[in-house]
């Protein structure tokens, strides 16, 4: 007898240690996927930022862009300017030009009349002119000519050379101004070379940062396939680890009164004969819910047709799925005890009263729980 109990205690150590080891796997692996979802939301806030800088850097180049673009509207005016401005340079200068000959035409015609007129031993000068009239009216009439074709002369040579200097002070107003357009058109160019240097500048830096964001977005991926690799780990080491063991507590302590069994029925709101995959049990509101056994909590929230649930799993590939609940008590991922409160009875979801739903499932099918629960 004393060997069967020692042999006993044995086995029950070893289920322990076996369902510790398993546990341990499962906290490691979780505390894993924790640890990897946090780089990962580290990872996304990065991406945002970054995507937000990348938003007011384009912003900051759209500006850029259009100063450049009211530069080149500045330089095309000034350059149309400027052209206009040779233009007028280049008339002027053949006005001058033309002035210039008219005033050495002129020029070349009274010194060759002085000379005409002054020349010994050839033609009159104007004293012979005059000493040559034949009475005193003819005299005068001479010197009057004579007094015209001098006025006209000079009359003509001043007004040239005033129309020139008027030309040569245009020329010179033109050359300034044209001076002038010319500086102003070089501060344009400065500056825009400028704004097109800080403008490129911008835009490698986007580059880049586009570059940043696109690994980022290359890590964020790598991260998620751990995650969802580490999440399969955990199912997969769920369903390895040994079972809880020995019977499970009855889910509603204080209420046993099974109101529909396990098996085909007739359903209370449909009508027709439809499998019943648990057992319910008449529960009055808010009344305590607790884990069958012990084990990790899988879903807890709203489920549909179910209303608030709770499931645990208990290792073995045995989970428990409590429903209709007010609230729920528990939350994804916490480890529970058997006989832990883990919700409140209710009767959300598709129900026709305060109940509590009760199922037992062996690797994801639902089985008769009353096996399972005294």
């Amino acid at each position: 007898m004393k060997k069967i109990r020692f042999l006993i205690s044995i086995v029950v150590i070893i289920s322990i240690f076996t369902v510790s080891a398993g546990a341990s796997k499962i906290d490691e692996l979780k505390n894993s996927l924790d640890y990897t979802e946090q780089q990962r939301e580290n990872i996304l806030n990065k991406i945002k930022e970054g995507e937000q800088e990348k938003n007011s850097v384009a912003q900051e180049i759209n500006r850029l862009d259009n100063e450049i673009n009211n530069i080149n509207s500045q330089i095309n005016s000034l350059s149309a300017n400027i052209e206009e401005m040779n233009n007028n340079i280049t008339e002027c200068e053949n006005n001058i030009r033309e002035i210039e000959e008219k005033i050495d035409l002129k020029t070349e015609l009274l010194e060759k009349r002085v000379r005409v007129m002054y020349k010994k031993g050839g033609s009159l000068g104007y004293v012979e002119v005059l000493f040559e009239a034949e009475d005193l009216s003819d005299f005068l009439t001479r010197l009057d000519m004579i007094q015209k074709i001098v006025d006209n002369d000079v009359e003509l040579l001043s007004g040239l050379e005033a129309e020139n200097n008027e030309l040569n002070m245009l020329k010179a107003e033109l050359e300034n101004e044209k001076s002038q357009l010319a500086a102003a058109l070089n501060d344009v160019e400065v500056k825009k070379n400028e704004i097109v240097t800080v403008s490129r500048s911008k835009e490698d830096y986007m580059r880049n940062l586009q570059g940043k964001i696109e690994e980022l977005e290359a890590q964020e991926d790598r991260l998620l396939a751990q995650s969802k690799q580490l999440e399969s780990e955990i199912q997969q080491a769920q369903l390895e680890m040994e079972y809880a063991g020995g019977v499970m507590a009855w889910p509603s302590p204080g209420f046993y009164r099974v109101t529909s069994p396990y098996g085909m029925r007739l359903h209370p709101i449909y009508g027709y004969s439809k499998m019943h995959t648990g057992v319910d049990i008449g529960v009055s509101m808010n009344q305590n819910i607790v884990a069958a056994n012990d084990g990790v909590v899988q879903y807890a929230g709203w489920y549909g047709a179910y209303g608030n649930i709770v499931i645990v799993d208990h290792g073995g590939g045995i989970s428990t799925l409590s429903a209709h609940n007010t609230s729920v008590l528990v939350s994804k991922g916490q480890k529970v005890t058997k006989g832990q409160v883990i919700s409140k009875s209710g009767t959300t979801g598709l129900s026709t009263g305060p109940h509590l739903h009760f199922e037992v499932r062996l690797n994801g099918k639902h089985t008769n729980p009353m096996e399972y629960i005294k």
